[in-house]
Protein backbone atom coordinates (compact mmCIF):
# COMPACT_ATOMS: atom_id res chain seq x y z
CA UNK A 1 0.00 0.00 0.00
CA UNK A 2 1.26 3.50 -0.89
CA UNK A 3 1.20 6.23 1.32
CA UNK A 4 -1.16 9.34 0.99
CA UNK A 5 0.33 12.95 0.39
CA UNK A 6 -0.98 14.95 3.07
CA UNK A 7 -1.24 18.86 2.38
CA UNK A 8 -0.86 21.03 5.15
CA UNK A 9 -2.63 23.81 5.36
CA UNK A 10 -1.44 27.84 5.95
CA UNK A 11 -2.43 27.36 9.22
CA UNK A 12 -0.40 24.28 10.31
CA UNK A 13 2.82 26.34 8.67
CA UNK A 14 2.39 29.30 10.82
CA UNK A 15 1.78 27.98 14.40
CA UNK A 16 5.79 26.03 14.01
CA UNK A 17 8.42 28.02 14.70
CA UNK A 18 11.49 28.37 12.38
CA UNK A 19 14.52 27.09 13.56
CA UNK A 20 17.59 29.64 13.60
CA UNK A 21 20.89 28.59 11.89
CA UNK A 22 23.90 30.10 13.43
CA UNK A 23 25.98 31.87 11.11
CA UNK A 24 29.63 31.29 10.87
CA UNK A 25 30.65 34.09 13.01
CA UNK A 26 28.74 33.32 15.60
CA UNK A 27 29.65 30.14 15.43
CA UNK A 28 33.52 30.95 15.70
CA UNK A 29 32.32 34.12 18.87
CA UNK A 30 30.87 31.03 20.29
CA UNK A 31 33.91 28.97 20.22
CA UNK A 32 35.86 31.37 21.24
CA UNK A 33 34.36 32.41 24.37
CA UNK A 34 34.49 28.17 25.16
CA UNK A 35 38.33 28.48 24.31
CA UNK A 36 38.63 31.90 27.03
CA UNK A 37 36.47 29.49 29.29
CA UNK A 38 38.54 26.59 29.30
CA UNK A 39 41.19 28.65 29.49
CA UNK A 40 40.62 30.03 32.63
CA UNK A 41 39.56 26.84 34.43
CA UNK A 42 42.74 25.73 33.51
CA UNK A 43 45.05 28.46 34.84
CA UNK A 44 42.55 27.80 37.99
CA UNK A 45 43.60 24.47 38.52
CA UNK A 46 46.78 24.94 38.17
CA UNK A 47 46.74 27.71 40.73
CA UNK A 48 44.72 25.23 43.35
CA UNK A 49 47.98 23.02 42.50
CA UNK A 50 50.16 25.08 44.52
CA UNK A 51 51.30 23.63 48.12
CA UNK A 52 50.48 27.21 49.37
CA UNK A 53 47.19 27.49 47.57
CA UNK A 54 46.45 24.08 49.50
CA UNK A 55 47.16 24.97 52.60
CA UNK A 56 45.36 28.06 52.24
CA UNK A 57 42.27 26.44 51.28
CA UNK A 58 42.72 23.98 54.28
CA UNK A 59 42.86 27.03 56.29
CA UNK A 60 39.72 28.32 54.82
CA UNK A 61 37.56 24.85 55.77
CA UNK A 62 39.21 25.21 59.14
CA UNK A 63 37.72 28.96 60.00
CA UNK A 64 34.31 27.50 58.32
CA UNK A 65 34.10 24.75 60.92
CA UNK A 66 35.58 27.49 63.62
CA UNK A 67 32.40 29.59 62.64
CA UNK A 68 30.30 26.78 62.93
CA UNK A 69 31.72 25.72 66.34
CA UNK A 70 31.13 29.51 67.12
CA UNK A 71 27.77 29.42 65.90
CA UNK A 72 26.91 26.73 67.93
CA UNK A 73 28.33 28.27 71.51
CA UNK A 74 26.37 31.63 70.14
CA UNK A 75 29.91 33.61 70.72
CA UNK A 76 29.16 35.84 68.16
CA UNK A 77 32.08 38.09 68.70
CA UNK A 78 34.62 34.78 67.74
CA UNK A 79 32.09 34.32 64.52
CA UNK A 80 32.43 37.90 63.54
CA UNK A 81 36.11 37.59 64.38
CA UNK A 82 36.67 34.75 62.11
CA UNK A 83 34.78 36.12 59.20
CA UNK A 84 37.16 39.12 58.67
CA UNK A 85 39.94 36.54 58.41
CA UNK A 86 37.90 34.77 56.00
CA UNK A 87 36.81 37.57 53.73
CA UNK A 88 40.56 38.61 53.20
CA UNK A 89 41.25 34.75 52.60
CA UNK A 90 38.93 34.35 50.11
CA UNK A 91 39.31 37.72 48.30
CA UNK A 92 42.34 36.54 47.59
CA UNK A 93 42.07 33.27 46.12
CA UNK A 94 39.17 34.91 44.12
CA UNK A 95 40.67 37.27 42.04
CA UNK A 96 43.51 34.14 41.57
CA UNK A 97 40.60 32.39 40.08
CA UNK A 98 40.24 29.76 42.67
CA UNK A 99 36.49 28.03 43.27
CA UNK A 100 35.60 28.52 47.32
CA UNK A 101 33.39 26.85 49.24
CA UNK A 102 29.97 29.02 49.97
CA UNK A 103 30.32 30.10 53.42
CA UNK A 104 28.03 30.62 56.73
CA UNK A 105 29.13 34.24 57.52
CA UNK A 106 27.23 35.91 60.23
CA UNK A 107 23.98 37.80 59.71
CA UNK A 108 23.21 40.72 61.60
CA UNK A 109 24.44 43.55 63.48
CA UNK A 110 28.33 43.32 64.77
CA UNK A 111 28.62 42.81 68.63
CA UNK A 112 29.57 46.06 70.76
CA UNK A 113 33.26 45.58 72.15
CA UNK A 114 33.54 44.94 75.83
Amino acid sequence: MAKKKTTRTAEGDSNKKKRHRRSPEEIIDDLQQEIKRLRAKSTARAIAESPAVKLTLTALKSIDKGLDAAAGESNSHLRHALADARRSLAGYLEKQGVKLPKARLPKGPRPKPE
